[in-house]
């Protein structure tokens, strides 16, 4: 970074020496690349590079903690929805095909499934959302696992106007005070984490594609309405389809284990990948998303999140990321 600097004739030295909030430094950062030949990911890239050597280990954020910030991973309404409907699909099989199987054993209980299909639809006793949702769910790690690997991807043909900066003040706004005029809210039906995400992305400038809701190849939203789901793509409100486009959509993507948020150097490697701006996957252990975020800053050894369901903007991604599944971050820009 520090060579692309002064390959650019930008001079920063001042600003670790001025008494700047973190604010001021985007802003000032802003001024003295103007007229460089740097994209938005090279803008943040450079503004994390001079917070990181002006504060110097210390919190980078100020503080903006609410009463009704959440970190608890079991108090997630995403989380609760995974965890009862995974419990409900493994008591279902054992009960109803006397096949003794587990939450972790989804490869044989997504075959069985979908093998049984046509019967379980007839049978009115049993929740075929909660199977139609396994089923998609666990269709897209199936894929995944067969065709990607886990591997990094990079999409070279999404470059676009994505702001960073006006993704995370949408965020910031719309963190506690829900901007239902335009779009509706989840909560209580499912979780609005990848709804939120989804207004954050577009408000930093991506755009909504597609008519069709049902189609996983479109990202849109023109309802305030939840129940008018012809207007609201799976892709724009669901934690599993969010994750399946933007690993398609996105600039790149790249999946971290557990093992990243507990060792110092690989830690670094997540802190390097991911900017302002980005989305983020949580996992289970399965590798399923349940929970969805937006890195909105840059902290002493993290990155910090907001998210709804539940409301925040002060969520460490450390703390996220050493759960049993881990994360996948979305690079937009």
């Amino acid at each position: 970074m520090l060579s692309k600097l002064l390959l650019l004739g930008i001079r920063m030295e001042s600003l670790l020496k001025e008494n700047l909030t973190k604010g001021d430094i985007y802003k000032e950062t802003c001024h003295r690349v103007q007229g460089k030949k740097l994209d938005s990911y090279g803008l943040e890239e450079l503004y994390k590079y001079v917070l990181n050597k002006k504060f110097n280990n210390e919190t980078v954020i100020e503080p903006q903690t609410r009463d009704n910030d959440t970190e608890n991973i079991e108090l997630i309404e995403g989380y609760r929805n995974m965890v009862d409907e995974e419990e409900y699909i493994a008591s279902l099989i054992t009960e109803k095909y006397n096949r003794k199987t587990s939450i972790s054993n989804w490869k044989m209980n997504l075959h069985l499934l979908k093998g049984h299909y046509g019967d379980l639809i007839k049978d009115k006793s049993i929740n075929i959302d909660r199977i139609n949702s396994y089923i998609d769910g666990y269709s897209f790690i199936d894929n995944i696992k067969n065709s990607f690997s886990k591997r990094t991807r990079k999409n070279t043909s999404t470059l676009s106007t994505y702001s960073p900066q006006k993704a995370v003040e949408y965020a910031i706004t719309y963190a506690f005070n829900y901007n239902t005029a335009k779009y509706p809210s989840y909560v209580g039906n499912g979780g609005d984490c990848a709804n939120f995400a989804s207004q954050v992305l577009n408000a930093g400038g991506k755009p909504m594609t597609g008519t069709n809701a049902s189609n996983f190849n479109s990202w849109f939203c023109r309802s305030n309405n939840l129940w008018d789901v012809s207007k609201i793509s799976s892709t724009w409100r669901g934690a599993d389809a969010f994750g399946h486009y933007w690993m398609k959509k996105a600039v790149s993507y790249k999946y971290f284990d557990s093992s990243y948020f507990s060792d110092k150097s690989k830690l670094k490697k997540v802190l390097e990948y991911g900017n302002r701006g980005d989305a983020v996957s949580v996992l289970n252990s399965n590798g399923r998303p349940f929970h969805t975020l937006i890195i909105i800053d840059y902290g002493k050894d993290d990155l910090i999140c907001a998210a709804h369901s539940g409301n925040t903007i002060t969520a460490s991604l450390r703390y996220y990321g050493s759960f049993s599944g881990g994360i996948r971050i979305y690079k937009m820009s």
